[in-house]
């Protein structure tokens, strides 16, 4: 299984949001405070967004309407956590966006990597 270049690029980026998320968690980046945390996190997973899935848009409203809608919700999940963590920062809404970031992360490489792959279950 390989990742494309678009994936590898929407690794890096949420790999380098979670790494800023974990430092200010441990110690090293908590002089920035949860709102500012968040718009570098919203801002790595916008553009690790428009790097892996904003290309094949016409080919994931016509694909799965289940990954379209739970993807939807998290990035509806994401990106209300996201405001409401820069207008009024708390730990958990910071918490809870980054979590979404990389469950959005995981299901679109997950997606991307099997995309084109005969159903294990498929016969003939």
């Amino acid at each position: 299984m390989s990742m494309s270049l678009r994936d590898r690029i929407a690794t890096l980026l949420v790999a380098t949001a979670a790494l800023i998320y974990g430092l200010w968690l441990t110690g090293p980046l908590s002089g920035l405070s949860a709102g500012a945390v968040a718009m570098l996190v919203l801002a790595l997973g916008f553009i690790a967004s428009a790097s892996a899935v904003i290309p094949g848009f016409a080919a994931l409203i016509k694909g799965s309407k289940t990954y379209l809608v739970s993807a939807s919700i998290g990035g509806i999940i994401a990106l209300l956590c996201g405001v409401l963590t820069v207008s009024q920062p708390t730990d958990q809404t910071l918490a809870i966006l980054v979590v979404a970031t990389i469950g959005l992360w995981a299901a679109a490489t997950v997606r991307h990597v099997t995309a084109g792959r005969p159903s294990p279950l498929a016969t003939g």
